[in-house]
């Protein structure tokens, strides 16, 4: 019977759909964050606010420090290490995040690594692809 009363409790909640100050970052799964601090090249940058399951997705909130604000781009990314959500740049440009705008989440680098690597594969492909498709109308030579 205990066990019966304890199951509503433990039921996702659905995201808000009201807009925060904050910046959502979205994990595919239950990320491992037990310290509220965020970390951005060493240094602590802001904090973790909320936290929100729904459809087995994670929404993390965060708040920068004002001096960080400069960070809320595309190109920012969250990785858990060792308990605290490290943020990194995957990229070299991003666009301003819109309001209540979220980021990509990643459980570990490992993860996150992945991730990278897939893209730099997808990417060397696409290029292979195209240079191929160049050569071959440029050759003159039929399939």
């Amino acid at each position: 019977m205990v066990l019966i009363a304890g199951l509503p409790s433990c039921s996702e909640r659905p995201f808000r759909n009201k807009t925060t100050s904050g910046v959502g970052v979205l994990f595919d799964g239950e990320p491992q964050v037990f310290d509220s601090s965020l970390v951005f090249m060493g240094a602590a940058v802001g904090q973790i606010v909320s936290r929100e399951r729904g459809n087995g997705v994670t929404r993390i909130s965060i708040v920068l420090d004002d001096q960080y604000d400069n960070l809320k781009k595309t190109n920012l990314t969250a990785v858990v290490k060792n308990g605290r959500l490290h943020l990194k740049v995957i990229s070299g440009y991003g666009d301003p995040l819109p309001p209540g705008g979220c980021i990509n989440g990643f459980l570990n680098t490992t993860s996150y690594r992945l991730f990278r690597f897939s893209h730099v594969i997808d990417n060397i492909n696409a290029s292979a692809d195209r240079r191929v498709q160049r050569l071959l109308a440029r050759s003159g030579l039929a399939r």
